[in-house]
Parts: C-alpha cells; structure tokens; sequence
C-alpha cells in the first residue's frame, strides 16, 4: 500500500512539470505576441500604414510566418471592416522558432482621402508556426502547428523601423 502512495506521488510530480512549461510558454507568448502600427502617414511615408508584430519561438526548427491585414472604421456600421484590394499582404516568413521571438512588418499605401476626410485605420496580424511532418507517402511537408490573431495596440516598446523612432499605435488616422 505504501508504495502504491509514493508512485501516485510521483505521477502527480510528473504531471506538474508537465504543466509548468505550458505555463511559461504562456506566459512567454503574451510577452512576445502583439502587433502595433510602427508607421502612420508621416513626412517620410505620406499615406501609408506600417504594421509590425512580433512572434515567439519555442527553440525548436519550426518557421514562423505571419500575414498582415488593414481594416478601415466603417462609422455608419460602427465597426472594422476589411480593406479590399491591397488591403493583406501575403504570408511572410518571420524567421526560425529557435529564436526567442521574431518582428516582421508590412507597409500598406492609400490613396489620399477627400478634402476634409480621413481614413481611421488599424491592422490584424495572422500568425503560424509550420513545422516538417512526413505524410503517408512518406514525402515531408511543411503543416501549420499552431495559430494566434492579434489586433494593432499601442505602447509597444523596442519596435523596429518606427517613424517616428519609438511610435507605436493601435489606430492610424490618414487625413
């Protein structure tokens, strides 16, 4: 009896640790997660919307790839509506998972609003973490392992390319 105690103990042990690492990684993805407009009609980039977003790696050979959207305020709808046309980038490769995160951005151009309009904008970042796996045949392909969305947000820290250095926004006002 006793030692059908110690080894239930040990199970339970087992499957703590297990779940210690889920825990991290957690934790570690909300850190390394987000996206944030780095670009917003400035001197340099007149009507245009810069998204960039960073992705966790989990050390192992995984490829992370994320794709870029912009949405437009519909105000007479009241919500974010997709825009068409050029309105998504196409999957770009953000590099190996064996890194502790990656950034990558997108850039989208608009025209330039009506006299006295304005374009309230914001970005959506679709993330995937691809990994080989070999098929029936035995051939090896690249399948998506894990997926995550996020929508822009501002007061990002360390975002690269900003303009002005150190912007980060949730929403883009092209006027």
């Amino acid at each position: 009896m006793r030692r059908l105690i110690v080894t239930a103990a040990v199970a339970a042990l087992a499957v703590a640790f297990v779940v210690v690492p889920t825990g991290a990684e957690g934790a570690k993805s909300s850190k390394y997660l987000w996206a944030t407009i780095n670009i917003c009609d400035t001197l340099k980039h007149p009507n245009d919307m810069g998204v960039r977003a960073s992705m966790p790696g989990d050390g192992t050979h995984k490829r992370m790839y994320m794709r870029f959207r912009a949405q437009f305020y519909n105000a007479t709808k009241k919500r974010y509506e997709n825009v068409q046309g050029s309105g998504l980038s196409g999957w770009i490769y953000a590099g190996s998972a064996r890194y502790t995160f990656r950034q990558a951005g997108f850039t989208f151009s608009f025209d330039r609003p009506a006299p006295g309009a304005e374009f309230k904008l914001r970005g959506v970042v679709s993330f995937e973490w691809r990994k080989k796996q070999r098929t029936r045949s035995g051939k090896r392909r690249w399948v998506v392992v894990r997926k995550a969305t996020r929508v822009t947000k501002g007061g990002r820290a360390g975002v690269r390319g900003a303009d002005p250095p150190g912007f980060s926004s949730g929403v883009c006002q092209i006027r």
